[in-house]
């Protein structure tokens, strides 16, 4: 597919240079229209069905930047966005290659300034559970007083979340030359990986040479797993025997015999001066590093990563979507299991095998861009929610990836779209495999779920069932993160004074349709009382937001003092209607939706949100507060 040219506009950002063009990525500089900055946006090839490690790239680096917040690495932006692409600061200098390579070396005290600068960004990654997994002189930017930027965190893996390229693609990943020698055999989430990989740098800036030979081939990648690298000395015998030593042991081929943590790394380069010389310091001879043909090759890692929930197990949804709009009640279903049980929803496409030609490969991608974009679609509802979705694409049987991917989850409920014609994704055979071969539930979605909210007002509520206070439940949220975007798209207007200001009438608003057909009920009236004098306050205090203008003081105080408390009483009575309708219609046992339940309001939670209208609203609050709006979606957003 065609990538942008320059003068191309992507939503609000304008192409104004073409960075790079890369395997898995093309690479531009923009100018943000709507706050001038300039940013890198970096958009993923759109041939994801023919190369689906392109999008798990993608997917892996978009969702670990939402983790990231430190002056070492390169910062994330979020907007909503039309199609998948990942907004990333604009970083001034230069690469470390620059200073790495073939016949460069760095001074000394250079060198180890910058080797301690990396292993302190690595320490904090690594306390935050992350691991970058593809350190490499390419993916080091060197600012203003030599002060290094990590970026590319395609390859990385966070302790917590699933780790798919382990698991849908087991082959190695990362540059042959840096990574680790576990990484040749599995992936794996160590630490002490990226000290391997940053002890091969180090060398390289010493010396001007690699450890092992500067190969491609797996034959010959594969020595590291065998035999001992080429001491530093060898090449440059001025080396102290210390760094020598500080270096052998991140090349250590044992896992147990490296540095447990870039901390430890640090204790030793910051009075390297000072430790006592050891054999290791001391080598200068070349090691027969042709042996390695001849030695067995060693056993894979015993440790790989791991993928536990973090604070206990979660509900799971698999959910089985295709390139066409039968999906989109699939998703919805989806999504309203997983805000039911507060779980996680996983999205499948299975790419079915068939022949390899020419002409289908182009076919492929060309559906694939397609697919791409309705994907982001899909992301971008279960984000509006909070939620965060994670996309799989596999290459295999449909009946028997499906059931594949759900023991591997260990899914609790399978959701299929409608029945189709035969030999399609969705056929009636397809559906009955995965029924009978499925230990979990299966759930057919035939149509939007949402559409039965229009009907309940003309039952009381003394008379619903279960499946019908579960929908009210889920309407009431619905309700509530609409009117929480509403109030966030309207401030961020205001504040900007950028664009038309969002305005909202009756027609518009489900709630005020919903509470005129209550009206005429006298079984709901009770109902309208909780909820009608809340709403009713929102939208007056949106119109005086709206006449304040241009009066920042005035709109200050209606956001912090009105708006966002208002915001959170509206909730709170969303959630008495949940109570009440549960009680009078006798299904006190049901769930509660914990989306609502939470007691404390996410209005004014501390947590980091994973986006939607409640990255909103915290930018909103934290500009209000101090004065100084963030780029759209900065570090600052999410504070």
């Amino acid at each position: 597919m065609s990538g942008l040219k320059v003068g191309d506009i992507l939503d609000t950002f304008t192409i104004d240079r073409v960075l790079h063009g890369g395997a898995m990525a093309s690479i531009y500089r923009a100018r943000d229209l709507l706050t001038g900055q300039t940013v890198v946006l970096k958009v993923p090839l759109g041939d994801i069905f023919n190369h689906p490690v392109r999008f798990y790239h993608y997917q892996n680096e978009e969702r670990i930047g939402r983790y990231l917040d430190h002056p070492g690495v390169v910062r994330f932006f979020y907007r909503r966005r039309s199609r998948p692409y990942i907004i990333l600061e604009y970083l001034q200098g230069r690469e470390l290659r620059a200073l790495v390579g073939p016949g460069r070396q760095v001074a000394t005290d250079r060198a180890c300034r910058l080797i301690a600068r990396i292993a302190r960004i690595l320490e904090y990654l690594h306390g935050r559970g992350i691991c970058h997994l593809d350190l490499k002189p390419e993916n080091i930017i060197l600012g203003d007083r030599d002060y290094p930027r990590i970026l590319d965190f395609g390859l990385a893996s966070r302790r917590g979340m699933e780790d798919l390229l382990a698991e849908d693609f087991p082959v190695p990943h990362g540059t042959p030359y840096y990574i680790a020698p576990e990484q040749l055999q599995a992936r794996c989430h160590l630490e002490v990986s990226d000290l391997y990989s940053l002890g091969v740098i180090f060398y390289e800036m010493l010396t001007g040479h690699l450890p092992f030979p500067r190969s491609r081939k797996v034959s010959v990648t594969r020595w590291r797993l065998k035999v001992d690298p080429v001491p530093p000395r060898y090449h440059v015998p001025d080396i102290p025997p210390q760094l020598q030593q500080i270096i052998l042991t991140c090349l250590e081929r044992d896992i147990s015999r490296r540095y447990g943590s870039a901390a430890d790394l640090l204790h030793d380069l910051e009075k390297y001066s000072a430790l006592p010389v050891t054999e290791a310091g001391k080598r200068t001879r070349h090691p027969r590093q042709w042996l390695a043909f001849l030695l067995p090759a060693p056993p894979p890692p015993a440790i790989t990563h791991g993928a536990a929930d973090e604070g206990g197990r979660a509900y799971r949804v698999l959910a089985t979507v295709v390139n066409d709009d039968t999906s989109d009640a699939v998703v919805e279903v989806a999504r309203r299991k997983t805000l039911l049980h507060h779980g996680q929803a996983t999205l499948l496409f299975v790419i079915e095998e068939q022949e390899d030609d020419t002409l289908l490969r182009y076919s492929r991608e060309v559906e694939g861009e397609r697919f791409r974009h309705r994907l982001e679609r899909y992301i971008q509802l279960f984000r509006h929610y909070n939620l965060d979705p994670t996309i799989r694409l596999i290459r295999g049987d449909v009946v028997a990836t499906i059931l594949g991917i759900a023991d591997r989850i260990d899914a609790d409920l399978i959701v299929l779209g409608p029945p189709r014609s035969r030999g399609t994704l969705f056929s009636q055979s397809v559906i009955d495999g995965v029924s009978r071969g499925s230990r979990r539930p299966v759930l057919v979605a035939d149509r939007s779920p949402l559409e039965e909210i229009w009907s309940l007002a003309d039952t009381p509520p003394t008379e619903l069932g279960g499946s019908q206070v579960l929908d009210l439940d889920l309407f009431l949220v619905d309700c509530w993160f609409d009117h929480v975007e509403w109030l966030a798209d309207l401030a961020l207007a205001l504040v900007r004074q950028t664009g038309p200001v969002p305005d909202r009438d009756v027609t518009r608003c489900c709630l005020a349709r919903w509470l005129e057909q209550l009206r005429a009920r006298p079984a709901w009236q009770e109902v309208v009382t909780l909820l009608e004098p809340v709403h009713d306050e929102l939208q007056a205090i949106a119109r005086r937001m709206r006449a304040a203008g241009g009066d920042e003081e005035r709109l200050r105080s209606l956001y912090l003092d009105r708006a966002l408390p208002c915001a959170c009483r509206f909730r709170r009575q969303l959630q008495r209607v949940s109570n009440l309708v549960r009680r009078l219609s006798g299904n006190r046992r049901l769930q509660q939706v914990p989306s609502l339940s939470a007691l404390l309001c996410p209005v004014y939670s501390s947590a980091v949100p994973a986006g939607g209208p409640l990255l909103q609203l915290h930018t909103l609050r934290e500009y209000m507060l101090d004065g100084r709006l963030p780029p759209p979606g900065s570090r600052e957003e999410t504070a």
